[in-house]
């Protein structure tokens, strides 16, 4: 498992603790899977309870692309699957090398699906999202996904995600 693209560039936006994502996120998963967090996604990044981010030691210091994905998941109950692996994307130029960082490029809606996920495969994802960054401690990613398991913002209705509209502010 590992981060195919660098981090996203974010955007603040006016709402309070909102963010935008500059750049689409590609992560791939241990069996493989590749999963895309698009540009123009409105997430909050960690927004976990205060205390639980003190005893992880201010989590605005974190890789927070794991977030991204876990936002996206709990809020669609979907994540988005590339059905390209890695050679595939680097071939098509969609997965590439720009001033430095690994970048993604807009993938075409035919190399995409949605896939339906639970709330407890969205919290173990998030796990292995953070560990692979390289740069969260074990402690801290232990205490995350321990966090997010009370998360009850999971509850409710959930729009389901509209592909057509993936790369839109619209979407959001």
């Amino acid at each position: 498992m590992k981060w195919l693209t660098d981090d996203s560039r974010l955007e603040k936006l006016p709402e309070p603790n909102k963010w935008l994502l500059i750049d689409n996120e590609l992560f791939q998963d241990e069996d493989s899977s590749i999963y895309l967090v698009p540009r123009n996604y409105k997430t909050d990044n960690f927004t976990i309870p205060d205390w639980i981010a003190w005893l992880g030691g201010n989590k605005s210091k974190w890789d927070v692309r794991a977030s991204h994905l876990h936002d996206f998941a709990c809020q669609y109950h979907q994540v988005i699957r590339v059905r390209l692996d890695e050679m595939g994307l680097r071939k098509l130029r969609f997965l590439r090398v720009h001033k430095d960082k690994l970048v993604s490029e807009d993938i075409p809606l035919k190399f995409l699906e949605l896939i339906p996920i639970t709330k407890w495969e969205t919290d173990c994802l998030f796990k292995r999202c953070m560990k692979a960054t390289g740069t969260i401690p074990a402690r801290v990613y232990n205490l995350y996904r321990a966090g997010v398991f009370f998360n009850i913002g999971w509850l409710g209705k959930h729009p389901p995600f509209d592909l057509s509209k993936i790369y839109t502010l619209e979407q959001n």
